[in-house]
Parts: structure tokens; C-alpha cells; sequence
């Protein structure tokens, strides 16, 4: 799994990935360029070609039913929608699901892409 906002350490939801039996892999980037937008909480906008390759933490999850916390989470289907991208960790390509913000018509005007959601240092 790709995570690139409050899923990542030591952001606000990082312990339901810690309840998800989340492992980390690393750190890594999309290999396409997509808008992260920041609002209420970080989107990342189905634009491929637009904005950065974006960077973040890789997991693996290696129990199926750890996804039921992150999908209520990211309201999948119906707010974000989790699909395969790949992702550069080191040298090497994994395929990650990574969930996508499906109403970017309702994010205020003006918002400007980012290539990392920045966790605060605690």
C-alpha cells in the first residue's frame, strides 16, 4: 500500500495502519505524476500527467481484513477509490494500492499540487 498523507508515521490516522498489521517497506514515489492536493486532508487527484510523483511510505498488509479499518477510513468506494499504481521504493518497482479522491469538483478553487503531504515533527 501507498500512503501519502495522515496514513503515514506519525501522522493523525498512522495507528489504524499499525492495526492493519502494516509493515513498511520504505519510502518511495508514484512513477506517474498525479495533483496531491491539501484541503480538510491530503487528495490525491486522478490527473496522471499532472502535478508531481508524488512521495510517501510503501506498507505491505499481509492480512486481507486489515483493509476493512482503511477502507471505512478513506470511505472506499464512495469518497476514495483504491487502486494499483506503481511506486518507486529504492531501486526497485513495486505495484501498491493507493487510494485516489473521486470529487475533486468539490475541493475549494485555488488549491495548489504538492509532491509531499508534510507530517509535523513531534
Amino acid at each position: 500500500m501507498f500512503v501519502y498523507g495522515t496514513l503515514k508515521r506519525g501522522g493523525e490516522y498512522h495507528q489504524i495502519m499499525v492495526d492493519a498489521g502494516a509493515r513498511l517497506m520504505g519510502t518511495g514515489r508514484l512513477l506517474q505524476r498525479y495533483p496531491l492536493l491539501l484541503a480538510r486532508y491530503p487528495c490525491l487527484i486522478d490527473v496522471p500527467g499532472s502535478g508531481f510523483k508524488v512521495s510517501g511510505e510503501v506498507y505491505s498488509i499481509p492480512d486481507p481484513s486489515g483493509w476493512r479499518g482503511l477502507d471505512w477510513l478513506e470511505g472506499h468506494p464512495d469518497e476514495y477509490l483504491r487502486r494499483v499504481e506503481p511506486v518507486q521504493v529504492n531501486d526497485e518497482i513495486h505495484q501498491a494500492w493507493t487510494y485516489f479522491f473521486l470529487d475533486p469538483d468539490s475541493l475549494p478553487q485555488g488549491l495548489i499540487p504538492v509532491e509531499e503531504f508534510p507530517i509535523p515533527a513531534t
